[in-house]
């Protein structure tokens, strides 16, 4: 749209009848097109890749796109904004500088998808977290101490193993090289369903 007001319906290539459904897989798309380790190489057909911060910059809207139509309350303020032009600036100007942090928005939505892909839970502290319990438990409460200390141990060295970190915090952690590759299978994982 013109007059700097942003066209979130374009963003995501869905039309202004969206349901729920249509605009988050709309994002789903333009999320994964966008997003800066994929768009910062080059495309499989020989596409110009975008600089990073192009990049940053669109994978930016594409979020601030979906959060806005993705909640009925923002996107029927922002359809009424797109209404009148005295709105418009009146919604570009009450929402200026607002944005939301696109990677957390990109996991929410992948989060099913993304969290077999990163997680790697070990098998180590478990089993002695839990010898461990059961031998304070006895030492302390017989073997109903040892039965409720195996079980709490056992509890604790799972939360070691999977070290309890969000899958947002995992995927950021990951080498760039790692994040395009598990970025590429959602890609087909995705555009494979469209069709």
């Amino acid at each position: 749209m013109s007059n700097g007001f942003p066209d979130f319906y374009a963003l995501l290539k869905v039309p202004e009848t969206a349901t729920a459904d249509e605009i988050r897989e709309g994002y789903k798309r333009e999320a994964l097109r966008t997003h800066p380790d994929r768009a910062t190489q080059p495309g499989p057909n020989g596409e110009e890749p975008l600089t990073r911060a192009e990049a940053t910059a669109l994978f930016q809207q594409v979020a601030d796109a979906y959060y806005t139509l993705s909640d009925p309350h923002r996107r029927r303020e922002y359809d009424q904004a797109r209404r009148t032009q005295q709105a418009r600036y009146a919604w570009t100007e009450g929402h200026a500088g607002e944005h939301t942090e696109p990677d957390r928005v990109f996991v929410n939505v992948f989060e099913a998808l993304l969290r077999p892909e990163i997680e790697n839970p070990k098998y180590f502290y478990s089993p002695i977290g839990m010898a461990s319990g059961a031998a304070l438990g006895f030492i302390c409460g017989g073997l109903p101490g040892m039965m409720v200390g195996g079980y709490a141990g056992q509890k604790l060295g799972q939360v070691r193993d999977n070290k309890g970190v969000s899958v947002l915090e995992a995927f950021s952690r990951l080498e760039q090289a790692q994040r395009m590759a598990i970025l590429a299978a959602l890609a087909g994982k995705i555009f494979a369903s469209l069709h």
